[in-house]
């Protein structure tokens, strides 16, 4: 399988099968307007929407160990389909709730993991840039899903938009048709039983969790995603009650989407070269978002502040997408990077679920959005020192490499996946001819 085709579909797939999340405030809009008694369990549609896409992560990560990439990415594919198909049909907002937000997450979580994962066995080598490219498919759908989804919703109304959405979320098999099982895969799918599969995926995750580097950068995933769903959810809410038209506000959001976009194929594009380190770029771009975010309550008043920090924010915040295959494979190795995968995605879901909850209790308590943001700032900040302490833990144990040596023990690492594979079909066929042999002695003995 050419290496720039699978990198194409998954770019495509990482568009068109797990942006949809973006368009969550859009489809709010047309739930409220088809169940206007029930805003409550409405909100709770799409909150479970946008989180389940992180908090689906192990499961993700367990589909991908024990089948392989492309088998989540169709089985994520058919529960995009089927969430959206049935919602569509769906008069009762539980059904709706179930469909929409839990079973369209999950598929939207298994499409974004695997599109990730498969760039990252396919080019361990250039992972920071795979990535990028492959994770620009979602800033991409940034900007182009809610305009769409008005669109949609304008024309076709709640029933028809979720109706072409599960179309859309179909078209992914295509691509998907083009990703095949890496090496490195079919050597996790050896043992013939499932259940020896998920011992696998049970050891792996003791293994991790003995890794303080890796639960340090959890804790660090853990306060940004914290901070930047309560930012992004609260930003256009800001905007408008600082003097900006909903026209301004939505502008705004679209200068953050369009930034977030380059942003995670610039930053992929810098980890890659030798002299650049991703840790410190992870670093360094959550203390410039700290102190930016920190200071919004005083440069957000006027129209250019406002254009300022939305291009840091899309800056900064979304080009650690980039980052975290590569940081992760540094860690703890490209064998396990699956599992490690799903484990940061449940994290983040944990923050981006609580963290709007939490700033909108600050909100009611302080009576404004000032304190909200200074304390978003704050848990940037601790994102930072976290990282600077799963450094420092690293150089004492020894696992901080230069890239060079990084991709070195990457080559190895695959090098031997390959030839225990070699070796593991030379041992079936030596059996193979052992069985032939046995089989025609009896035979001469009859």
């Amino acid at each position: 399988m050419k290496k720039p085709i699978v990198l194409l579909a998954a770019f495509i797939n990482n568009f068109l099968g797990s942006s949809l999340g973006y368009s969550a405030g859009i489809i709010h809009f047309g739930l409220l307007e088809k169940f206007p008694e029930s805003a409550s369990k409405v909100a709770l549609a799409g909150a479970l929407f946008t989180s389940v896409f992180c908090l689906a992560g192990p499961i993700s990560t367990t589909v991908i160990n024990t089948l392989s990439c492309r088998s989540a990415l169709f089985i994520g594919a058919f529960l995009n389909f089927a969430g959206f198909l049935v919602s569509s049909f769906s008069s009762n907002i539980e059904l709706v709730v179930f469909c929409y937000g839990i079973i369209s997450g999950i598929g939207q979580s298994m499409m974004y993991s695997a599109s990730v994962l498969v760039a990252g066995y396919y080019f361990h080598k250039n992972v920071s840039v795979a990535t990028g490219v492959v994770v620009s498919g979602t800033g991409l759908g940034v900007t182009v899903f809610p305009m769409f989804t008005e669109f949609l919703l304008r024309a076709h109304g709640i029933d028809g938009t979720f109706l072409l959405l599960s179309a859309i979320s179909l078209q992914t098999c295509v691509f998907t048709m083009c990703i095949g099982i890496h090496e490195i895969e079919r050597e996790r799918k050896s043992p013939q039983k499932f259940s020896t599969r998920l011992k696998l995926v049970v050891y792996d995750l003791r293994k991790l969790s003995s890794n303080g580097a890796f639960c340090l950068l959890c804790i660090s995933i853990l306060c940004w995603s914290t901070s930047l769903n309560t930012s992004v959810l609260f930003l256009p809410d800001y905007y408008k009650s600082t003097g900006s038209s909903e026209l301004q506000a939505a502008s705004l959001m679209s200068i953050y989407g369009v930034f977030n976009y380059f942003s995670r194929v610039i930053t992929g594009l810098a980890a890659s070269d030798d002299q650049v380190d991703g840790k410190i770029l992870y670093m360094g771009s959550f203390v410039i978002l700290s102190m930016c975010t920190a200071l919004l309550p005083m440069v957000g008043t006027s129209f250019a502040g406002k254009v300022f920090y939305s291009i840091v924010l899309g800056l900064y915040s979304s080009g650690v997408w980039s980052l975290l295959t590569t940081i992760t494979i540094e860690l703890i190795g490209i064998k396990q990077t699956s599992t490690a995968f799903g484990i940061e995605m449940l994290t983040s879901g944990i923050g981006f679920l609580s963290g709007p909850v939490i700033g909108n209790n600050i909100k009611e308590v302080s009576g404004g959005y000032s304190l909200v943001f200074v304390i978003s700032g704050i848990l940037y900040m601790m994102a930072g020192v976290f990282e600077v302490f799963m450094i420092l833990t690293m150089r004492k144990s020894g696992v901080l490499q230069s890239s060079e040596e990084q991709r070195r023990s990457i080559e190895i690492e695959d090098t031997m996946i390959r030839n225990g594979n070699e070796e593991l079909e030379n041992n079936k066929s030596d059996e193979e001819d052992e069985r032939t042999i046995e089989i025609e002695e009896r035979q001469k003995l009859k």
